[in-house]
């Protein structure tokens, strides 16, 4: 993992600072909320085309390659938004993204397969979400800094150009540092998922919890404008407290994924996350609302490395085979689905009723999935018992 740190530290500077300011940036050249969630959409939609091509060119050339290729999108990336002078611009920039995200994360995520094994596996997906995290935050520090405090007359251009470099020392890190570890694992261990119910379950559940996931994604920042506070700086700090601890959680708490049980981790972490996305339309003042967001944060921080090494062990650990191809496709349109839906349930129905959606229907996916779990074990308490009465 230590290879990968430096390229993913700086090439996640801009990560959240975009994350967060794209919606706003968007809007300051004439995109409306729809066009805002095209953009969106279109990220999960090339995803979904280019994935498989991907797994393709990395089986075959590498992982390194794709990492590389990633990284100099991620850099052409920077130079569209410092160019940007209408929505063309954004939707180029955020299509090459897509591209770059593509090539990247699922490179990352098959490397980090090809070094770990059950029993690490947590805590190295933990150590990714650590890199990414102090990268996001020195970034989005230098961001909001420029952004605030009236350097230049185009503090975008600035902070953009800014951006452009880390990217291109990331390049430069993948070129002199990062080895090659195909060669790693001669033989991938096969998912769980072993007929075709089980794979329509699992297809099923990806689909709708990324749809679920990403009905609040384009409009979070409009919502805070309107909600909590019109002041962009003082939105910025509401995620302070959240970003601090996102610097070492990930990593102890992908530890713990490895030790007690994935499945029991997810249930237990998406269960508390669906209560308190229900209790964000009743906290719009500044540090209740600060408060809420730092919990829903350290939840996720909880959950996430197990269910990133969850879905290795239901699809296997060859990102190429048929299963990780079709959760790609479900979790692909499900969320640009889910973009759409949920800028439309905000301009045309509400913007609190959106958040009860979400809470409410990842209560009932959390209470489906628990329902499957249960109905597992003692499936396989019953076999086992039958087995040992043979």
């Amino acid at each position: 993992m230590k290879e990968l740190r430096k390229v993913i530290y700086f090439i996640s500077f801009p990560l959240s600072f975009i994350g967060f300011i794209f919606p706003i940036y968007a809007s300051s050249i004439g995109a409306n909320i729809i066009q805002i969630a095209y953009l969106y959409s279109i990220f999960s939609i090339i995803s979904i085309i280019i994935r498989p091509m991907v797994g393709n060119l990395i089986d075959k050339r590498g992982r390194r390659i794709g990492i590389l290729i990633g990284t100099i999108l991620y850099t052409i990336v920077n130079i569209f938004f410092i160019l940007a002078k209408d929505f063309k611009y954004l939707l180029i920039g955020r299509i090459i993204q897509s591209l770059g995200a593509s090539f990247l994360w699922i490179s990352v995520d098959t490397f980090i397969s090809d070094i770990s094994d059950e029993t690490n596996r947590g805590k190295n997906f933990g150590l990714l979400n650590q890199f990414m995290a102090k990268g996001e935050w020195v970034g989005s520090i230098i961001g909001f800094t420029i952004l605030y405090n009236n350097f230049t007359d185009n503090p975008f251009k600035l902070i953009f150009t800014i951006f452009l470099i880390t990217s291109s020392i990331s390049v430069y890190y993948t070129i002199k540092k990062v080895p090659e570890t195909i060669n790693l694992k001669k033989e991938y261990k096969a998912g769980n998922i072993k007929d075709k119910k089980q794979l329509k379950y699992f297809l099923g559940i990806m689909g709708i919890l990324s749809f679920i996931t990403s009905l609040t994604a384009p409009i979070y920042l409009i919502y805070l404008q309107e909600n909590i506070t019109k002041d962009i700086g003082l939105i910025s700090f509401l995620f302070i407290p959240a970003s601090i601890l996102a610097l070492f959680l990930p990593n102890i708490f992908g530890s713990f994924s490895d030790k007690y049980g994935r499945e029991k981790i997810v249930i237990a972490g998406m269960f508390i996350n669906a209560i308190l996305q229900i209790f964000i339309p009743f906290n719009k003042e500044y540090y209740s609302f600060m408060i809420l967001y730092t919990l829903i944060s350290i939840v996720v921080m909880f959950y996430s490395p197990a269910f990133s090494s969850l879905i290795i062990d239901f699809v296997g650990e060859n990102k190429r085979g048929r299963s990780y191809g079709l959760y790609s496709f479900a979790s692909g349109i499900g969320g640009a689905i889910g973009y759409m839906a949920g800028s439309y349930i905000y301009e045309n129905i509400g913007n609190d009723i959106l958040f009860y959606t979400k809470g409410i229907l990842l209560v009932v996916m959390t209470l489906f999935i628990c329902y499957l779990y249960i109905k597992n074990i003692r499936m396989n308490r019953k076999m086992e018992i039958t087995r040992i009465e043979q």
